[in-house]
């Protein structure tokens, strides 16, 4: 118990006369005072290598691979498989990329239009219902920091097959995004990706529909026998054209 007492008295004194000493700028006397007159080695900070990550330069493989393994999970649930659609595609590849542009990330755009204005706005309009599934993907895998500055002066980078896991993982786990991708009624989709370089993510985007082949804008009405011909909402059937 004495001994440990003692101990303890020596390691404040040190540390006072350390104090001490680093606020009267003696310190290094001190040091070559208590471990002989040897050169000190200098703290070196690490060497920072963050090259620029190894960015596919077409997104059309992220696309395609990310719409196969989603239609892998409509197969194990004995679902039919989605029919790609190139509109569909094209409207998901613009939405990516603005999200990636403007730096916001939501179903609703700073404008104010969600998906379902965004295939209007590009004349599509055969289908009576839809979803999106949306998913953004930080690119680095692994960080290497200085542990006493938290600066980071290295990074992993996920490989393309690694990002689109990442993507059908996390909305196979998220019940909305799961019941898109499941919903039965869906039979067309297309899939959409841009990549921010500033924050390193890539940002997917998935439309899915029901095709229908009458009673949409600017198509035939549809006829049922024993009713008038007609239109989905908010349409109306003129000279057998909906509007």
């Amino acid at each position: 118990m004495k001994k440990a007492i003692t101990l303890i008295v020596i390691l404040a004194f040190l540390v006072l006369l350390l104090t001490y000493a680093y606020n009267e700028g003696h310190l290094e006397g001190l040091m070559k005072l208590l471990f002989g007159d040897k050169e000190l080695l200098p703290y070196h900070e690490p060497s920072v290598d963050l090259k620029p990550p190894p960015v596919p330069e077409n997104m059309s493989y992220l696309e395609l691979k990310a719409f196969v393994k989603i239609n892998e999970q409509r197969s194990i649930a004995g679902l039919i498989s989605l029919k790609w659609n190139d509109e569909l595609a094209y409207v998901a590849r613009l939405y990516s990329k603005d999200m990636a542009d403007r730096g916001f990330f939501g179903h609703v755009d700073p404008d104010g239009l969600i998906h379902d204005s965004r295939m209007n706005n590009k004349g599509i309009y055969y289908y009576n219902t839809s979803a999106e599934n949306l998913a953004q993907i930080n690119h680095a895998a692994f960080y290497t920091y200085v542990e006493r500055t938290g600066e980071i002066i290295n990074k992993t980078y996920k490989e393309p097959d690694d990002v689109v896991n990442d993507a059908v993982v996390g909305w196979m786990n998220s019940p909305n995004h799961r019941e898109n991708i499941m919903k039965q009624e869906f039979d067309e989709s297309g899939m959409g990706v841009a990549y921010d370089k500033n924050n390193e993510s890539f940002y997917f985007t998935q439309l899915f529909v029901t095709r229908v082949h009458c009673g949409y804008k600017g198509a035939s009405c549809c006829y049922t026998e024993g009713y008038l011909p007609w239109c989905y909402m908010p349409m109306n059937c003129t000279d057998n054209i909906c509007y």
